[in-house]
């Protein structure tokens, strides 16, 4: 695989677990992969949009890892390209986290499908690899389609799902174009002002005072009729999965006005022992009160 983009962690990249924050996984990926798309000759800033993006994180990064995205083309399309990717520790060549990502051609001011262009498919052959099994997906899957399984605004409004109150979508998370930018998906589920009782907490206790944080395993993020400048959304989640040291939890972006499902995404986490940094079950406290936000039947993307 070929190397596609370079950088480090830097202080205002950590989080309060102490590690690289997730968001930067996903800068780094699409700052690769449309470096990717440079490559194959395409106006990657102007027609190509990221649809979907599965991300399986595999070991955290710390203040100063040099780290470099590595990949190549899985599949290309009439109008998009299927791209793997591996974020990987220079220093160590530990695997930090792999992707799968889909990116669509579309038209610079319509949004609408467009075919690529003629060389693209024979260029895209030069770049092609194979999906390794450290790729896979672990637990979540990439093979339904969460828009078209997403529960209605209705729905999710009589179930009381809501993350954070209605808001209106800024022009500096827009493009040129005044669509929002195609990375933003988990920067559109938490942003605003959150709804009484869903603030963000980022530890629980644990037995003899053990502080809990939650480290993400694997997302996946998918866009359906992305937003543009000034539209009126709201973010809804729920819990759908407690196992022994995992929860796994849905979330959806709304348009309020449309009723349309504007995104959905979905993640993974693990019980994480603070001081001795590693997973640890779920407390009986912790599972209480966390289950009531469980909806199980909303499931539709964990594995049987």
């Amino acid at each position: 695989m070929e190397i596609l983009h370079t950088t480090a962690v830097t202080e205002d990249q950590i989080d309060h677990l102490g590690q690289m924050n997730v968001m930067f996984y996903a800068q780094h990926a699409q700052a690769a992969a449309l470096n990717l798309a440079g490559k194959l000759g395409l106006d990657a800033t102007g027609t190509l949009f990221q649809t979907d993006r599965y991300t399986r994180h595999h070991r955290e990064q710390l203040l100063g890892a040099n780290l470099e995205v590595r990949g190549g083309v899985l599949e290309a399309e009439r109008d998009r390209l299927h791209v793997y990717e591996e974020l990987l520790n220079c220093d160590t060549e530990v695997l930090a986290a792999s992707f799968i990502i889909t990116l669509e051609s579309e038209g610079r001011s319509s949004g609408e499908p467009v075919e690529l262009p003629p060389g693209t498919l024979t260029d895209a052959a030069s770049q092609r690899v194979v999906l390794p099994e450290r790729g896979r997906p672990r637990s979540l899957t990439i093979d339904d389609d969460p828009i078209a399984d997403a529960p209605t605004l209705e729905e999710l409004t009589q179930r009381d799902a809501a993350l954070r109150e209605v808001r209106v979508v800024h022009p500096e998370e827009c493009d040129p174009e005044g669509r929002i930018r195609s990375g933003l998906v988990a920067d559109l589920v938490w942003g605003g002002t959150p709804v009484k009782g869903r603030e963000f907490q980022p530890f629980n206790e644990g037995p003899g005072g053990m502080k809990i944080g939650w480290a993400t395993m694997e997302t996946r993020a998918t866009w359906g009729t992305p937003a543009r400048m000034g539209d009126r959304v709201q973010s809804f989640g729920v819990e759908t999965e407690m196992a022994d040291k995992t929860l796994t939890s849905r979330h959806w972006v709304h348009n309020v006005d449309t009723g349309s499902l504007v995104c959905a995404f979905s993640v993974l986490n693990i019980a994480f022992d603070m001081a001795e940094r590693r997973a640890v079950s779920i407390p009986d406290d912790v599972r209480e009160q966390m289950s009531v936000h469980l909806h199980a039947d909303l499931d539709g993307m964990t594995r049987d």
